[in-house]
């Protein structure tokens, strides 16, 4: 294993030890780590050291101590000072944040209090708990973003983006996994099938940006 595998496995097993781990959601460049065990050779692609971890229900994530676990591993409990966000960040520079979808009060954070975090509220996360894929990973289960909601979100978010280098790295995992989707009938369904259920502004954006970058999405 790689020095960031190696990483990403520890906080899964703490996550798991802690009881956390059924309630998270692998998310953002990460997921492609997991597409391996998907698609025949797929060659994950990943160059982040942030790990984004989709709560799609957090009303009912629980842990037994997932912040002592995480301490265990020399990651630090922060709070962003802007947002009011949670982040663990290790001496190794790999960093852990709790991404949800808004409730009703349309607050940008939402208080986790079975975690201990608090996690940041992006409409746009939403279809991230469309389709979850769970996968035995190291005699774990690991829930994972469906390859579809990762192209399909990072098309929606792409103008968003204010680095130019992370544009240019969203688009090129996009084309990746498109590559390996389009060649499967079960995504290629998967794909058409969850575009319909974006509302039509969003699926306007999509269509869009993938025209922009030459991606025929249908």
């Amino acid at each position: 294993m790689k020095s960031y595998e190696i990483e990403m496995n520890n906080v899964l097993k703490a996550l798991n030890k802690s009881g956390a781990l059924s309630y998270c959601v692998i998310s953002g460049s990460w997921a492609m780590y997991f597409y391996k065990y998907i698609f025949d050779n797929f060659i994950p692609r990943v160059e982040t050291t942030d790990l984004d971890i989709f709560l799609p229900n957090p009303k009912k994530a629980s842990s037994n101590g997932l912040v002592d676990e995480l301490s265990k591993l020399k990651y630090i409990k922060n709070t962003d000072f802007v947002s009011g966000k949670t982040m663990f960040l290790s001496d190794s520079g790999f960093s852990i944040e709790f991404l949800t979808i808004p409730n009703r009060t349309m607050s940008n954070t939402i208080n986790v209090p079975g975690l201990s975090v608090v996690a940041e509220a992006l409409p746009k996360m939403a279809p991230a708990g469309w389709n979850i894929i769970q996968l035995k990973y190291n005699d774990m289960l690991v829930n994972v973003v469906s390859p579809v909601s990762f192209v399909l979100q990072k098309l929606l978010i792409h103008n968003e983006r204010k680095s130019e280098y992370k544009k240019e790295k969203d688009i090129d995992a996009v084309k990746y996994v498109f590559d390996f989707i389009n060649v499967s009938q079960i995504y290629k369904k998967e794909l058409k099938e969850e575009l319909e259920h974006y509302p039509k502004k969003w699926k306007r954006t999509i269509v869009q940006t993938a025209k922009n970058y030459n991606i025929e999405l249908l």
